[in-house]
């Protein structure tokens, strides 16, 4: 018990004394109130969990112990008060955070990762393992090398061209370049792929998704207003179709697969697409630049676009209202 004494319990926050009744987790050696581990079920330090580190002593997380002292969180970079349990940004508990002069000691399967020569600024306060790489957080490009190439493009020109969650697309770019993976998820390009290449402005791959899913949605539609008489001149034109035959079943079954196809395919390959739009257009920018400041213009250039996300809004809009107004022309 005397182990525990002046350290805190993760669960209340409260300092151990001498008279508390003390459980420890059989995996990582995490102290707790026996009331506190009880009302959990179980141990709450996930990250020595999924790090296969093991507890170890924290008086208020200070640097030798002093409570005047300032925390910086290892895995988001933020900079906490004096006796801070929990990262304020990003939540991580205190067993988690270290103090600046502490060197950041982060262990993987037991090994301290800043001794990895792949962690390219050693992930001072800040990284975490994503398997092949080391990935730091606290910096806009996770840590690799600012000058690092893809294809004729540097890492630092990707970041200014990205502009906004570069945490995201940094360490997926790392993985088409390394590992040659050509796919991976993203849910909105997925489920609305015209917003998410127009918001990022790409609006000829956002035309194009958009085109494609209205045109597998046509058999879709003259289905829903052959049925019936209230979408006025639309019904009219749509009972010229025999929608019982075989063969519209069939047209009707093919814009089906034809619409989730292109979702999933949208889905699996729009960061991809994103990739290699983005190395296209700074090359191009770079081929063209003349006696311009290059990042401020490839920053300009890339980023994002409200403009482009609010008029590719109001394009799928418009299908949508045509067919609204339709119901009152008779």
């Amino acid at each position: 018990m005397a182990g525990y004494v002046g350290t805190r319990c993760m669960v209340c926050s409260e300092k151990f004394t001498s008279e508390d009744d003390v459980v420890i987790c059989p995996e990582c050696g995490t102290p707790y109130h026996r009331a506190c581990y009880a009302k959990n079920g179980r141990c709450v330090n996930d990250v020595l969990h999924q790090r296969g580190g093991t507890w170890k002593p924290s008086y208020d997380v200070g640097s030798g112990g002093a409570e005047n002292e300032n925390v910086v969180c290892s895995y988001c970079g933020y900079t906490n008060p004096p006796l801070t349990l929990f990262c304020q940004r990003c939540g991580m508990p205190a067993s988690g955070i270290h103090n600046g002069s502490d060197n950041a000691e982060q262990r993987y399967n037991g090994v301290n990762i800043n001794d990895d020569p792949r962690a390219y600024n050693k992930n001072a306060n800040g990284g975490i393992f994503l398997d092949p790489f080391f990935v730091n957080f606290s910096d806009p490009l996770c840590g690799f090398s600012p000058d690092e190439d893809f294809d004729g493009v540097k890492l630092s020109e990707l970041g200014d061209f990205v502009g906004t969650n570069t945490h995201y697309y940094i360490p997926l770019f790392k993985q088409f370049k390394e590992l040659g993976r050509k796919f991976s998820l993203n849910f909105c390009a997925m489920l609305f792929p015209e917003l998410y290449f127009s918001y990022r402005k790409m609006p000829l791959a956002a035309l194009t998704a958009w085109v494609l899913k209205m045109l597998s949605n046509v058999p879709r539609f003259i289905y829903m207003f052959a049925g019936t008489s209230e979408y006025g001149i639309l019904s009219r034109l749509a009972s010229g179709f025999d929608v019982r035959s075989s063969a519209f079943q069939m047209l009707l079954l093919l814009g089906t697969v034809i619409y989730y196809a292109v979702t999933l395919t949208f889905g699996l390959f729009g960061n991809k697409l994103y990739y290699d739009n983005s190395i296209r257009r700074i090359r191009k920018i770079k081929d063209i630049a003349d006696g311009v400041e290059l990042r401020p213009l490839i920053a300009k250039k890339g980023g994002t676009s409200a403009v482009l996300l609010t008029l590719f809004i109001c394009l799928a809009s418009l299908p949508y209202i045509a067919v609204f107004m339709m119901m009152y022309i008779r």
